[in-house]
């Protein structure tokens, strides 16, 4: 299989809805360190998202998982 990487555009999300990473943390209940690697692309290839937060960042923003993340190959 070809290598694949995920990003992820929820820093994108954050700097239009004028919202902190401490504020998304608390209020979808989710680790602020977690959150800030996602908005950072940190550590992306090895990562593993549940399924879960990404339900609870596209409630949240009212988005898609496209919208959310893009994989590269």
């Amino acid at each position: 299989m070809e290598n694949i990487k995920l990003q992820c555009h929820l820093k994108k999300y954050l700097e239009e809805q004028d919202i902190s990473v401490r504020k998304l943390s608390e209020e979808i209940n989710e680790r602020r360190d977690t959150i800030n690697d996602l908005a950072n692309n940190r550590d992306m290839n090895n990562r593993q998202i549940p399924a879960s937060l990404l339900a609870k960042l596209m409630m949240y923003f009212d988005v898609t998982l496209d919208d959310v993340t893009l994989r590269l190959i």
